[in-house]
């Protein structure tokens, strides 16, 4: 056998469910995200441990922010969540793809029509607005952002509605803090959406009132320059 043929079988081969082929679309997945789906699976189904974005951008020719807007898609469709796993004794992130397979058993064979309830309704946040925020983050904690923190804010962009500046307000109370932890924005974003402040326009109101307020803690103490004491009762002391 020659070496072709060796590289070939020692590379093994991926295999898929011709159910799920035949009723991908049925349960939501584009075709975009079943290729994705299909390269990184390999030997596994449920549960796939992460892989190396950088390789999977060569590999595909997409950049690596399209591809986790690929993998979010999956998860706000509940066909895949972020877990993780023990492999050889350490333990690694991955992507659990249960309910992918428990929407697929709801399926059935005979169907032609897409369920309704199965369809992604829910439009994204616009891919360009949502890879600023991901640059505005970077570029103020000078590193590179994870998976898992990308997938952190896209959930405020898309599960809590959290708007774009609301959140690049989070980031600079963050850094005028000098914390530089997303832990801290949410923090503070919990905090404004507890008082009900939902616009940039309305947190910049609360910001300038509680600074007022501030101030007024000082009332009453004077704060200018030094004034001599003069003595009007003509006695020396």
């Amino acid at each position: 056998m020659d070496d072709y043929a060796h590289k070939i079988l020692g590379q093994g081969q991926t295999t898929i469910s011709n159910y799920l082929l035949k009723h991908y679309r049925e349960i939501g997945i584009s075709n975009q995200e079943l290729f994705i789906y299909l390269l990184i699976k390999k030997d596994h189904d449920l549960v796939v441990p992460m892989p190396e974005m950088a390789e999977l951008a060569h590999q595909t020719g997409y950049n690596e922010q399209q591809l986790f807007a690929l993998f979010h898609q999956l998860i706000e469709k509940k066909l895949a969540k972020i877990t993780r796993v023990t492999i050889e004794g350490q333990p690694v992130d991955a992507y659990d793809f249960t309910s992918l397979y428990e929407k697929l058993s709801l399926v059935k064979d005979t169907q032609v029509e897409t369920r309704p309830e199965l369809s992604n309704t829910n439009q994204p946040v616009d891919s360009t607005q949502r890879q600023a925020v991901f640059e505005s983050i970077e570029k103020e904690f000078g590193r590179t952002l994870s998976p898992l923190e990308m997938e952190m804010i896209s959930q405020w962009l898309d599960i809590d509605h959290y708007s774009a500046e609301m959140i690049r307000l989070a980031l600079k109370e963050t850094v005028l803090n000098q914390v530089y932890s997303l832990k801290y924005m949410d923090r503070i974003l919990i905090n404004w959406k507890k008082k009900n402040l939902q616009s940039a326009h309305q947190i910049e109101a609360y910001n300038k009132n509680r600074n007022i307020g501030k101030a007024d803690d000082g009332a009453g103490e004077y704060h200018g320059p030094d004034i001599p004491f003069i003595n009007l009762s003509g006695e020396d002391h």
